[in-house]
């Protein structure tokens, strides 16, 4: 039988243009959840910027990293010195293809890399007038092929960028790979109301019997006087889709931290079927080759 895994999901306050600022509050809460316990640390999406697709195509390239960049040595330093694992969402640019992706990173609590280089490039690309001011993603990066299972602590994860969350394929997918815990990075509102956003979430993760673990930034965020509203709602969702921690919008920027049991994923599992009894003879598995 698996540990139990402390885990936390950080709530952070607005981007800045000053990504220097951006990293010292990263730090300052990772280390607060770090110390309450959580081995285990989820960061929203692009995480050490401004949200910046409401912005002309290729604008903001300086702010893209390899892989392998500073961003990356500064996250294995803080995991290796914290000794907890973290997944780091940010703004890539793969010097090999050339390409600009929305990925995430991470590392355990030796500070090792997690998986092999990317662990998840964004695969949906939203375009869209609403809410205002719009934004286009696809201008700005290149989509994924594929997602990856990894391991932390024994657990096998996987991660699904905002917009992924959308997909129940996404969902079908890391289940039938083996996943026991789904990391939801996410910035803005995507034009729901809270209540919708956290239903959406508790339904994937009963419906599959996965746990989840969603971060997203709160407040307004301006860039190029546009606002992005990111409200806020950032959880730890048991797999009957039970909210085990949650931190609303009111509550602003925190810490949400909660302690996911192993034993309770499986009694779940064993009495709610849901994924075991699909038709599978009518809609057939996730593609090969789709999950790496």
């Amino acid at each position: 039988m698996k540990p139990s895994l402390p885990v936390a999901a950080l709530q952070m306050p607005p981007g800045k243009e000053d990504l220097a600022l951006n990293r010292r509050m990263l730090e300052a809460s990772i280390t607060r959840a770090a110390q309450a316990g959580a081995r285990l640390v989820a960061l929203p999406e692009l995480a050490l910027t401004p949200y910046f697709c409401a912005a002309p195509a290729e604008k903001y390239r300086r702010w893209a990293e390899s892989v392998e960049g500073e961003s990356a040595a500064w996250c294995a330093q803080l995991a290796q010195r914290l000794g907890c694992a973290i997944l780091l969402p940010l703004y890539e640019h793969d010097s090999q293809s050339g390409q600009y992706y929305n990925a995430v990173i991470g590392f355990d609590r030796l500070g090792q890399r997690l998986g092999n280089g990317a662990l998840s490039r964004k695969l949906h690309l939203p375009v869209s007038d609403y809410p205002p001011p719009g934004y286009d993603e696809a201008a700005h990066f290149s989509p994924g092929d594929g997602l990856q299972i990894f391991e932390v602590e024994g657990w096998r994860c996987g991660v699904l960028i905002c917009y992924d969350r959308r997909m129940p394929e996404c969902w079908r997918g890391l289940r039938q790979a083996g996943a026991e815990l789904v990391i939801v990075p996410v910035a803005g509102s995507g034009g729901d109301d809270p209540a919708f956003f956290l239903g959406e979430l508790r339904t994937h993760a009963n419906e599959n019997g996965l746990m989840v673990i969603c971060a997203n930034k709160v407040g307004e965020e301006w860039l190029e006087g546009m606002a992005t509203d990111n409200y806020g709602e950032s959880c730890v969702i048991n797999a009957d889709g039970a909210l085990l921690a949650h931190r609303p919008r009111l509550q602003g920027p925190g810490e949400v931290n909660a302690t996911l049991d192993y034993r309770r994923l499986v009694e779940i599992r064993r009495q709610m079927r849901f994924f075991d009894r699909r038709r599978g003879d009518l809609f057939g598995p996730v593609p090969h080759g789709w999950v790496r």
